[in-house]
């Protein structure tokens, strides 16, 4: 509880000091928070399957994704409590996810759903900072478990699974 009391502060943080070093001309303040025009559709609708990172219209694609490529990842929970992804209008959900001989990273995953490239970019250096490890799309993140004891070596040995199969980036 206390990782996420700190973590709280520095995303507070983070968007405060995205938001007022802003390098744009405009004085309009609606410039100046994420946009979510370029947030895809949703692709069950025209049952469209995902073949670039950048096509993951939901958190759901990417769990479908994941099994499909011999990988087992649990249905993903909305998170409901206030992170850095909700204060930039982005979601974040739980998930667990498990490698094709059936071992699982020790801790919950999360993917994270973000309203444009621009707050996955700030997000990526401040997961770095607290020693994550992750697979990143063009708004998209999953992240994969590090604080309990082992994980962040199982993190670290299915990252690149994770990322083959969503066409993705590790970042650790």
């Amino acid at each position: 509880m206390r990782t996420r009391a700190i973590i709280a502060g520095l995303t507070a943080a983070l968007v405060l000091t995205l938001t007022a070093c802003s390098s744009d001309d405009s004085s309009d303040p609606a410039d100046v928070k994420p946009s979510t025009a370029s947030t895809p559709a949703d692709s069950t609708s025209a049952g469209a399957s995902p073949e670039k990172a950048g096509d993951y219209a939901s958190a759901q694609d990417i769990a479908d994704a994941l099994t499909a490529a011999d990988l087992t990842a649990s249905e993903p929970q909305k998170e409901t409590e206030k992170s850095y992804i909700s204060e930039v209008g982005g979601t974040a959900y739980n998930f667990t996810v498990t490698d094709q001989a059936g071992k699982a990273t020790h801790g919950t995953a999360g993917i994270n759903m973000f309203p444009n490239p621009e707050a996955l970019a700030a997000w990526i250096p401040l997961s770095k900072s607290f020693g994550g490890v992750a697979v990143t799309g063009d708004t998209w993140a999953v992240s994969l478990p590090t604080s309990a004891e082992g994980a962040r070596d199982d993190s670290k040995r299915l990252a690149p699974k994770v990322a083959d199969a969503l066409d993705g980036t590790v970042q650790q």
